[in-house]
């Protein structure tokens, strides 16, 4: 045996050892994790810090006669982070979303909030985080919250796939994952009370996710309640609704629906759907550039210039099965929640019907869970809002005080 040879191989093996370890814990050269797992953290950064008194002069304003300076207790940081979650095609993808943490505050309940429509890719938290007005609240009040981008918006460049189910709702659950990994990062302790609200799309979001958190993921979440506000939680009753009246004051929604759905299921079919010129101009706006305000200036508010007279004949007859059945799928009246909800919803709302609430708050207690609906009377989907949002957290504090959360008797 060549012992010299043996010798200058383990000194070889060794010094590569040693250069492989040097390496890999210099700051500028992280290794990346074999496994780009859902949830993982990629970067994070603060990208401001809000005293009360200037949240005060921020929220007055909007506020009207609801009292919020009642709720800024803390000041507020507020991070981007950037993680990883899935898109509806299974792949795994980048996302992004804000944090907002109350200052001088160590043992947190987690609250997330999801936002409602956007357009354009840069009008969401991570970007501005003056944005998100529920975000800045709830952590003022002493809630470590989180408002996520969602696909397509902030970080993520695809298509965002608008009220597709699944994918709206990972993109959540992945955010709370990030989010509790972030707060260990910063020695910050969850109590481990989640939260869940929204408005809008995402009272629509928001319902998702907790449909998919109990029917997948009940062992590594607990929601301690959940307020889905001015959501359209049954597509095909929304859907029906609008598509009968002349006008619909905010085009671009519709045309996000199909847009979407159009790109997730394949379809190529928008030229069936939609009259010319704004077949060939839904395509490009929805490229993440332009708000809603920009793009309905490029459609129409009349639904039968908007829409193929066919093309509505055939929803509202049943012919249009393979539509029909998207929304369908895609619809959050199908299931038997156990965490306690409740619907927020002002009776004048003009572009999300509010009998998505009262539906959605009769078919749950018909089998019987535990759901109740608040009226904002007159409210219209703007006014609506801060009142909405305001309720739901003023509901979560009575059951953040309440030690005994997940035993509390039904609303």
């Amino acid at each position: 045996m060549n012992y010299k040879l043996l010798a200058r191989i383990k000194l070889f093996a060794l010094i590569i050892t040693v250069l492989f370890i040097f390496i890999s814990c210099r700051e500028d050269s992280p290794l990346e994790p074999v496994e780009k797992s859902r949830g993982q953290v990629i970067s994070s950064e603060l990208k401001g810090s809000y005293s009360t008194s200037f949240l005060q002069f921020l929220i007055n304003p909007l506020a009207g006669n609801i009292p919020v300076n009642n709720y800024l207790r803390y000041d507020v940081e507020a991070y981007k982070v950037v993680y990883r979650t899935k898109d509806w095609k299974g792949n795994i993808v980048t996302a992004s979303g804000a944090i907002y943490i109350p200052k001088g505050k160590d043992v947190f309940s987690l609250i997330s909030l999801q936002h409602g429509t956007q357009t354009k890719r840069d009008n969401v938290a991570s970007i501005n985080p003056l944005i998100a007005v529920d975000g800045l609240i709830a952590a003022s009040l002493g809630y470590f919250a989180l408002v996520p981008d969602y696909l397509g918006l902030g970080e993520s460049n695809s298509i965002h796939p608008y009220h597709h189910q699944k994918s709206s709702a990972e993109c959540v659950i992945d955010f709370i994952r990030a989010g509790r990994s972030f707060a260990r990062t910063k020695n910050l302790k969850l109590n481990g009370q989640v939260f869940l609200a929204g408005y809008s799309e995402g009272g629509y979001v928001t319902l998702a996710t907790l449909k998919e958190i109990e029917q997948s993921y009940r062992g590594e979440f607990s929601i301690a309640a959940t307020a889905p506000m001015a959501g359209a939680y049954d597509l095909i009753l929304t859907a029906r609704s609008i598509i009968q009246k002349p006008t619909y004051n905010q085009p671009s929604y519709l045309a996000f629906f199909f847009a979407a759905y159009d790109n997730i299921y394949g379809w190529n079919r928008l030229n069936q759907i939609f009259n010319s010129p704004y077949a060939e101009r839904i395509p490009a706006l929805f490229d993440g550039t332009k708000t809603t305000t920009e793009i309905n200036a490029q459609l129409n508010i009349s639904l039968s210039q908007l829409f193929k007279t066919n093309f509505i004949n055939g929803f509202l007859n049943g012919s249009e099965s393979v539509v029909l059945s998207a929304f369908e799928s895609n619809s959050l009246l199908n299931w038997t929640p156990s965490t306690p909800i409740r619907f927020y919803h002002g009776d004048s709302d003009e572009f999300v019907p509010y009998e998505n609430s009262v539906s959605a708050r009769n078919y749950f207690r018909s089998k019987g869970a535990n759901a109740e609906l608040i009226t904002i009377p007159g409210g219209t989907h703007a006014t609506s809002v801060l009142p909405s949002i305001v309720g739901a957290i003023e509901w979560f504090e009575t059951l953040r005080m309440n030690k005994n959360f997940g035993m509390l008797a039904a609303y």
